[in-house]
């Protein structure tokens, strides 16, 4: 289930309270849900600094993609866990951030396992990613997942406009909730992510030819590797934006909860048990895709059941 970064604070502050509190969090959202603001908020509740002083806090140790490549390295990651395996400067807390963290090398994300599976007392590792589903298994696996939600908002381009159409389309009150609607939604959320699909492959294909005008007669580059490189970086930006669309998909939800929540009323409780449900049918289809299962599948199985929760019993 998605939550606003409220929200999943408040609920992590209550555990924090409670000795509840995981020792490793995977925190993702969609790029404008704010991963990186929340992954500070909860430094500085943990450390006691706040937000805005967290990142001057001693004992407060974050990494980030910073090469060329905008890859996290193995040697950030050794840096890191000696920093969290040192003493506290301040009490006896301390929190690791790795900021994109589906940018791990592979080396690197392995090395970082035995820090998951062996935390130091009083440890808090934060991990943030707008694409979790590009991380490995093993990693995922052991992080508590926090999926946030942006608060709603004009849309901003072509995909998003069409997305908010069409859950408008499928989920007004008096809409089909059936199979026949669950492909519907299917087609044209597998429409818009073959867009863009096609349209990060052509710019990398406009990037590789650029590449090879300039330097093809000055260097000897492996093309065929740089080639299979910019393949994987356009797959990679469309599962972002897979992951993005998953994300207004949940926010339609979430937004209608907030609302019937907001309204100054007692809220109906099977309307909000409707609404519940189909932010665990769309949470479920997320987490399937991160599990690795075929992506067309995934989609025809979670519309499906996301239709089914919709429906007014």
């Amino acid at each position: 289930m998605a939550f606003s970064k409220e929200e999943a604070l408040l609920l992590l502050e209550k555990a924090l309270e409670e000795g509840r509190l995981g020792h490793a969090y995977l925190i993702s959202g969609t790029p404008d849900s704010g991963v990186d603001e929340f992954a500070n908020e909860l430094a500085g509740l943990f450390l006691g600094s706040g937000e805005i002083a967290v990142q001057q806090h001693p004992d407060y140790h974050a990494i980030e993609p910073g090469s060329k490549s905008r890859r996290l390295l193995i040697e950030q990651v050794r840096e890191l866990e000696d920093a969290i395996h040192r003493t506290p400067n301040r009490g006896s807390r301390k929190v690791a951030v790795i900021r994109d963290a589906d940018r791990l090398m592979p080396q690197a994300a392995n090395a970082f396992l035995k820090t998951l599976e062996e935390p130091t007392d009083g440890s808090l590792l934060l991990l943030t990613s707008e694409m979790p589903e590009a991380l490995l298994e093993t990693i995922r696996s052991r992080c508590i997942s926090v999926v946030l939600y942006s608060k709603a908002h004009p849309p901003a381009d072509s995909r998003e406009e069409r997305i908010t159409a069409v859950m408008r389309k499928y989920f007004a009150p008096d809409s089909r909730a059936d199979a026949t609607a669950a492909f519907g939604l299917t087609r044209v959320f597998r429409d818009l992510l073959e867009e863009a699909r096609e349209i990060a492959s052509e710019r990398m294909k406009e990037e590789l030819t650029t590449e090879k005008a300039h330097f093809g007669k000055t260097t000897e580059n492996d093309w065929d590797e740089r080639e299979e490189s910019l393949k994987a970086s356009a797959e990679s930006e469309a599962l972002q934006e897979r992951t993005r669309l998953l994300g207004l998909v949940a926010n339609y939800f979430g937004s209608s909860l907030r609302h019937l929540h907001d309204g100054g009323t007692n809220p109906d409780p099977a309307e909000s048990l409707r609404l519940i449900r189909c932010l665990d049918a769309v949470e479920k289809l997320r987490s399937s895709l991160e599990r690795g299962i075929q992506e067309a599948l995934a989609l025809e199985t979670g519309f499906l059941e996301l239709m089914l929760a919709s429906r007014v019993e």
